[in-house]
């Protein structure tokens, strides 16, 4: 006999964590999610139990209402295995609108090592990137040391990075679209 096998991905193209959680919630109360192919528009059940799915990976900038909720403690109780992909980049507000404080997003990456495990958790520094503005050159990595030190203290010892690469064949629509 095995056990579950399945991965579910909450998700990288929108944030489940913090927009959607009582959804998210409402949903595996439910066993399952209905996920609609972008290309053909075809719809199709997806289990979402502790006997399909054995670990739930959740992508998120912003953990505080998935936090406030306690999304994590009810998760664990019903058998899911849980790890996060937490994007925790800059403090300035110009490259990450609508976040909270970098401070707030120290506070919910240690909450979730505190109250789970640090092994649960990737920091992602996505992406580095270089821009340009009032004829200056400027980049995001100010705070990558205080940022890896603080998540070390944590024990959170995994950091995935990219670099942002704009197409100058795509438009900067498309360019814009793909950064977030």
């Amino acid at each position: 006999m095995t056990g579950p096998t399945g991965i579910l991905s909450a998700s990288r193209r929108t944030d489940i964590p913090g927009w959607y959680t009582p959804w998210f919630l409402d949903r595996i109360e439910k066993g399952c999610f209905f996920v609609t192919n972008p290309f053909n528009r075809q719809s199709r059940r997806v289990n979402a139990t502790p006997k399909d799915i054995h670990t739930i990976v959740f992508w998120s900038k912003n953990y505080g209402p998935f936090l406030d909720l306690s999304a994590h403690n009810i998760l664990v109780q019903k058998g899911f295995h849980l790890f996060f992909n937490f994007t925790i980049n800059t403090p300035l507000k110009e490259l990450e609108p609508g976040l909270p404080d970098l401070s707030d997003r120290l506070d919910q990456a240690r909450r979730i090592a505190r109250d789970l495990s640090p092994l649960q958790v990737a920091w992602r520094f996505d992406p580095i990137c270089f821009y340009e503005k009032d004829g200056r050159v400027f980049n995001n990595l100010d705070a990558f040391e205080h940022i890896a030190w603080q998540l070390s203290q944590m024990g959170i010892k995994q950091c995935v990075t990219s670099f942002y690469d704009p197409n100058p064949n795509r438009t900067e629509d498309e360019n814009k679209r793909l950064r977030n």
